[in-house]
């Protein structure tokens, strides 16, 4: 199942680099665990997060998997995405999985950590 317009939506601006666009997809009291940041809880903290996330040069994000499940009036998605950016010259891609939790048409819960490498 692919995702909704939020998700993909969020997804794709990213490469916008606009803080304020991407703290606009959360509700007021939403949960971020970012990938390489504490748990930010909030869209102030969340805006003040992307303000740094977004500073890096080329930045995009392609979901590569998508699952989906219903929970009442809310929507959780979870899968892998690939975040790619420029460091030093250098192309970087950064292998990640992912859970947003909708409700309401906004994100109430997003989870991200890097996909290590299988042992």
């Amino acid at each position: 199942m692919y995702a909704n317009g939020i998700v993909n939506s969020w997804a794709s601006s990213i490469k916008f680099r606009n803080p304020m666009t991407m703290a606009n997809f959360y509700s007021d009291d939403a949960i971020l665990l970012a990938t390489y940041s504490n748990l930010l809880n909030g869209k102030d903290e969340i805006l003040d997060y992307f303000i740094s996330f977004l500073n890096k040069e080329g930045l995009e994000c392609k979901i590569t998997e998508i699952y989906t499940v219903q929970i009442g009036n809310s929507f959780a998605y979870s899968g892998l995405y690939n975040f790619s950016f420029y460091d030093g010259g250098q192309l970087k891609i950064v292998k990640a999985r992912f859970t947003y939790v909708i409700k309401n048409n906004q994100i109430v819960m997003h989870h991200s950590s890097e996909q290590l490498n299988k042992i």
